[in-house]
């Protein structure tokens, strides 16, 4: 299989006709990783961080919609459902895609905010799709309730995706920011 790359010329090497060269390329995957609508079991672990950053993202910004007056500082169960059931939605994933970078690949998007490496990124396709299908399988053997709980007590990605997807994983990827509630102490409306 032949890859596109893509040359970005400057300054002066006379191996490639006087000109430097930086290469870019697009990311090595597999027949079965192109053409599969389910994500791919190397990338599960970073599959889970991207969608339990996308639930802490909207699960913070539902709180912070909840009136000071309000005593009870939490979302109900309906908000609590209707975020889950949103969140799953294709178009949510639209921020991400792979990138190869030094023979590894790996995700950037607003879950990984260090991942800066230049370089050629893919998505669409596919990917919003495997998202969508990853995302409604890991809820599937926890409650709502549960699920809230467990961002709450600040332990979202710990308790969803250490156990089962991640596993053995972690040498090589980087520790995820679990997304903390609102405090509801704090004088300060906004975030």
């Amino acid at each position: 299989k032949k890859m596109k790359k893509f040359y970005i010329s400057s300054g002066i090497n006379a191996e490639y006709g006087g000109e430097n060269v930086i290469s870019f390329s697009q990311p090595s995957l597999s027949e079965e990783e192109q053409k599969s609508h389910h994500f791919p079991r190397r990338y599960k672990c970073e599959a889970c961080q991207i969608v339990v950053h996308n639930l802490g993202t909207a699960f913070q910004k539902a709180e912070a919609k909840i009136p000071k007056k309000r005593k009870k500082r939490t979302l109900g169960d309906v908000d609590v459902i209707e975020i889950i059931d949103d969140l799953c939605d294709k178009d949510g994933f639209k921020d991400y895609s792979i990138q190869e970078f030094d023979g590894r690949v790996t995700f950037k998007g607003p879950a990984f905010p260090d991942r800066t490496a230049p370089g050629m990124s893919m998505g669409g396709g596919l990917w919003p799709v495997r998202y969508a299908n990853y995302c409604g399988n890991l809820f599937e053997d926890y409650e709502e309730e549960e699920v809230y709980k467990f961002y709450r007590s600040g332990s979202l990605f710990s308790e969803l995706c250490l156990e089962n997807h991640c596993k053995g994983e972690l040498s090589e990827t980087p520790a995820p920011v679990d997304l903390k509630p609102v405090d509801f102490k704090s004088s300060k409306d906004e975030l």
